[in-house]
């Protein structure tokens, strides 16, 4: 089963580690041609160096702000023109608390990276997806959408906005056969954990911990690794995934356990 996705454009956003970082190797890797974005230039120059491929763009901005959007948005349309794949990947927990804990900033900072960020890029990359031949949009959302906890609330309501968001795109781009869909992971290894870990006195034992006691809440017993989702954005962006849109898709080790 092929992908053919040689030469296709594809727009990632959060690319500097993790889930975007993964995401972008593959794509490179399939033959697309990838424009990524993220705050850190050190981290970009580090993905350069990895991805395979040439003709890539790589792009220092801050989606949580309007003109990072269109920064990043303004150097895809100069150097790269077409846009045939958009993956709204970037998104934050940005603060580890619960409801007492988080200030009126700390839900506005939450809400403009998890959720504007992908409507206002989506916005962008509009005309141009609708000259693809095979365009596609895919939301990086979390099982938090629809499991909250009681720790980072903000984080899981801006989440779930960004699932019934790629509900409502699909809808109203169906007509122009731009194809919407959202991936939901559960626990994946990422910069948020690293963090943490970084935090105590001996990180690596406690990144160890972390992940075995996490791993063990896991009917699969470990926690996801950012690869772990790009086999599923692959087929999504390709041409087998033809007659899907408008649905999510968790990628969980078996953890939430739904049927529906």
């Amino acid at each position: 089963m092929g992908l053919n996705l040689k030469s296709r454009k594809v727009l990632i956003t959060g690319a500097g580690d993790g889930i975007g970082r993964a995401l972008a190797l593959a794509f490179a890797k399939e033959g697309a041609q990838v424009a990524v974005c993220a705050r850190s230039q050190d981290r970009l120059d580090s993905l350069a160096d990895e991805i395979e491929g040439a003709g890539h763009l790589f792009v220092s901005a801050d989606l949580g702000k309007a003109e990072g959007v269109e920064t990043f948005h303004k150097n895809v349309t100069q150097q790269l023109g077409q846009v045939d794949v958009l993956i709204n990947n970037v998104g934050a927990i940005l603060k580890l608390a619960n409801f007492f804990e988080l200030t009126d900033q700390d839900w506005e900072d939450s809400f403009q990276i998890n959720l504007m960020s992908a409507v206002r890029l989506t916005r962008l990359c509009i005309p141009s997806l609708k000259q693809s031949t095979c365009s596609r949009i895919i939301n990086i959302s979390s099982i938090a959408a629809g499991n909250p906890q009681e720790v980072f609330p903000h984080y899981s309501a801006m989440k779930a906005g960004l699932s019934n968001f790629t509900v409502s795109l699909a809808q109203t781009l169906a007509a122009d056969k731009i194809l919407v869909n959202s991936i939901s992971p559960g626990p994946v290894w990422s910069k948020s954990w690293e963090d943490e870990a970084q935090k105590s006195s001996s990180p690596e034992q406690t990144k160890k911990e972390i992940m075995q006691q996490t791993g063990e809440t896991i009917p699969l017993k470990r926690m996801g690794m950012p690869e772990d989702l790009t086999g599923l954005a692959l087929f999504l962006a390709s041409e087998q995934s033809a007659w899907i849109t408008g649905t999510n898709f968790t990628v969980d080790g078996g953890l939430t356990g739904n049927p529906f």
